[in-house]
């Protein structure tokens, strides 16, 4: 009677092992196909074989996009069971990139979406793993890949493709190189302030955009770098400050302003941290009609001040008009993180 238990047991677990490989096989076959970006890290696991261990835009979650029970959850996500089943919705955009539109506890009633557990998280954002963490490769594949990333000093997204089935769960199938990289410079100067005394602050940036693939892209640079928008960087917690330009318009773009890039090509785009445009102001102090915006380069000491600065070129009906409108770049490109005290990450 045990041994036909034991053996009972042993021929279920094979069944259940079996049909859940038969069922990322036909979603892999038969899913909706969308790419999403990533980093990958850790490229090697001895006992597995070559492997990369990946992130993704949408496995960290702001308060923001959360909704229902979720969104009702107290200052942290730290009183949130780990495990917990989430559903990810997505909306397809350019480049057939996969972006996160909101998530929730419940699957959204259409449309694209992927479904995940909740990790440990803290502070405004919610960590959420979707069985897409681990993309293995034949032998020596995976360091060769790790290292594509990282061009000249500039970060190379890495995009995966996935097959997505119509109950949100997600298979990874191939990847793809982003067409376009982006590096980040900050330009320190040394500058003298109270008792005559000298400080080391930065000024300005740059930030670099690389034609990653084997074909012409084009960008846009507008003038005073308005191509550029600052985002905060709230990965360690909620972030106190806001950029108050954010709402602005873009100037409409005009002829001289598309940069064609050959393959392997970069174009800069520098910022100057005295320039008003690229003022900030804390969040608490967003209602009171004395809040006074700051420019970045007079952020000296506050360490939550960590900012990326984030490619947005106009979309693609404002440039429908232009010279080589059809190899323009239409997303948007985030920057490492920094401190205008000169960190970056």
């Amino acid at each position: 009677m045990r041994t036909k238990l034991i053996i009972g047991v042993a021929a279920l677990q094979v069944l259940v092992l079996a049909y859940m490989a038969g069922e990322r096989e036909w979603v892999a076959r038969t899913g909706r196909t969308v790419y999403l970006r990533t980093a990958p890290i850790d490229p090697r696991d001895a006992m597995r074989g070559d492997y990369v261990r990946l992130t993704y835009d949408i496995s960290r979650v702001p308060r923001a996009l959360c909704r229902g029970r979720l969104a009702a959850t107290n200052e942290t996500f730290e009183t949130l069971p780990r495990d917990t089943k989430v559903y990810a919705a997505l909306r397809e955009s350019e480049h057939g990139l996969g972006e996160l539109v909101s998530l929730s506890l419940a699957p959204p009633a259409d449309g694209l979406f992927v479904r995940g557990r909740t990790e440990q998280s803290w502070g405004g954002n919610l960590q959420v793993r979707y069985g897409l963490e681990a993309f293995f490769m034949e032998q020596g594949k995976g360091v060769e890949l790790e290292k594509g990333r990282g061009r000249d000093g500039m970060q190379v997204p890495l995009e995966m493709q996935v097959a997505v089935s119509r109950g949100g769960l997600a298979v990874l199938k191939d990847y793809r190189w982003s067409a376009l990289g982006i590096g980040l410079d900050l330009e320190p100067k040394e500058v003298v302030v109270a008792n005559a005394r000298q400080q080391r602050r930065t000024v300005a940036a740059a930030i670099r955009l690389l034609n990653a693939s084997s074909n012409d892209v084009a960008v846009v640079d507008l003038p005073g770098g308005r191509s550029l928008g600052l985002v905060p960087d709230a990965r360690w917690g909620d972030t106190l400050w806001r950029w108050s330009h954010e709402d602005q318009a873009q100037p409409a773009p005009e002829p001289g302003h598309v940069i064609v890039l050959k393959p392997g090509q970069v174009h800069a785009i520098r910022i100057t941290f005295d320039d008003p445009l690229w003022s900030v102001v804390k969040k608490e102090e967003d209602r009171s009609a004395k809040a006074a915006p700051v420019k970045l380069a007079e952020i000296t000491e506050d360490w939550s001040a960590r900012f990326r600065l984030e490619y947005r070129p106009p979309d693609r009906a404002a440039c429908a008009n232009l010279p080589n409108a059809k190899l323009v770049w239409h997303g948007r490109m985030p920057s490492r993180a920094f401190n205008p005290t000169g960190n970056i990450d």
